[in-house]
């Protein structure tokens, strides 16, 4: 079975990549030829990109499930498209941006340095500065501050949020103090794609551009909803009503089988996927 899994990887991205990247990643991936050292960047060949990551274990979980678990979608194009990435974190969803739409203009929003950090270097090595800009930024439906909690064992986790959830007794997580920004702002014209992975104010954003007339303004949103019991509660189906309301078709994808989910009041997410 292992076997097979492989072999799908390996077709999945000979479709994005082409036959002769998709080889050099491969032979980059398995001799392990710019494993990190601590404290250091590794870096792997991504087609006619260099991506660089702190850990192979990191960049193995984030490009799995944005290149093969298809997390996200961007049909391919020459378009010098608008996207904006909010939680940018490293740099991996932009990296499927730009293989699938190399002229794209990407804004990436991204509230933790360390990762801010990661994610720039990837901007300078692969001469994206022209087109892409990065906010320091968390967002919601208004401007001010917030705790931001990030586990203290991965700096660089995808997972650092506004939310207090991540703060308790028996967790590692440092938090230090954020700049809140509202999404309107940065909208001045059509935007082709709304990429959103947050971890919790969803809602808020969408609701701040609703509010300003510029959810109008958007052509496709791919999101990730979270339930965070205690603190983001509100059911996916409000979400669903909303984006509907606003002129929207929606598909929505479990990110946990069910079993987990039923009759529990449990942390969960899914993807949110809408278009005009």
């Amino acid at each position: 079975m292992k076997l097979v899994r492989l072999i799908g990887y390996f077709l999945q991205l000979n479709n994005i990549l082409g036959f002769g990247a998709t080889c050099s990643f491969c032979f980059s991936y398995a001799l392990h030829i710019v494993w990190p050292q601590k404290g250091e960047l590794a870096h792997m060949p991504v087609g006619p990109y260099v991506f660089y990551f702190p850990s192979f274990a990191y960049f193995e979980g984030l490009f799995t499930e944005i290149f093969f678990k298809g997390t996200y979608f961007l049909a391919p194009t020459t378009k010098p498209i608008w996207v904006i990435d909010c939680g940018a974190n490293i740099g991996m969803s932009l990296l499927y941006v730009k293989v699938r739409a190399p002229q794209a203009r990407v804004l990436c929003f991204e509230p933790n340095p360390a990762a801010r950090a990661v994610l720039e270097r990837n901007i300078a090595a692969n001469k994206w500065g022209d087109d892409v800009q990065v906010f320091p930024f968390a967002l919601g439906k208004e401007r001010g501050t917030a705790d931001f909690f990030v586990d203290n064992n991965e700096t660089t986790s995808s997972g650092g949020s506004v939310a207090r959830y991540q703060k308790n007794e028996t967790s590692d997580f440092n938090s230090y103090t954020v700049d809140v920004d509202v999404l309107s702002h940065y909208i001045n014209g059509t935007v082709d794609l709304l990429k959103m992975d947050i971890e919790g104010p969803e809602f808020d954003v969408l609701e701040e551009l609703r509010a300003t007339n510029k959810l109008r303004s958007i052509a496709t949103i791919q999101l990730e909803y979270h339930y965070i019991p205690g603190f983001f509660t509100r059911p996916l189906s409000e979400m669903l009503s909303l984006l509907e309301k606003a002129g929207f078709h929606t598909f929505v994808q479990a990110n946990a089988p069910a079993h987990q989910i039923i009759n529990q009041d449990v942390m969960h997410t899914y993807m949110v996927f809408a278009w005009r």
